[in-house]
């Protein structure tokens, strides 16, 4: 399964897995699954778990169109990347969530999934 995605009722956050090689579908329905968790439990904190991610097939052109797309939900979700483990995998990260954040979007990269909810939990 190229993603997954469930919410943590104690601290309030969506948390989403993607891994492997995956397609733009992949992307798509992890974030609709998401977008209807957060939006079926009012939550405004999403943590995206790209660890495992591998954007070896991704444009920078796609990249960068995910990244516009992700921009236009609910101004006030909060989203924390955890950036993969290989490194032009996490550059390619870092582009879409400077992309997101150029469009008002509150996002952060972090390496580690505990810096990732402590950064969502600040400000609750």
């Amino acid at each position: 399964m190229p993603h997954a995605v469930s919410f943590d009722e104690e601290d309030g956050i969506v948390y989403v897995t993607v891994s492997g090689h995956t397609v733009k579908e992949d992307h798509y329905a992890a974030r609709d699954e998401a977008f209807r968790i957060c939006k079926e439990h009012a939550c405004s904190k999403l943590l995206v778990d790209l660890r495992d991610f591998d954007a070896s097939k991704f444009s920078l052109t796609r990249i960068f169109a995910f990244g516009e797309a992700l921009a236009k939900h609910p101004p006030h979700l909060r989203i924390a990347h955890i950036l993969p483990t290989e490194i032009t995998s996490g550059e390619y990260v870092k582009f879409a969530s400077t992309v997101m954040a150029n469009r008002g979007k509150s996002t952060g990269e972090f390496r580690t999934i505990e810096e990732g909810r402590q950064w969502l939990l600040e400000n609750r």
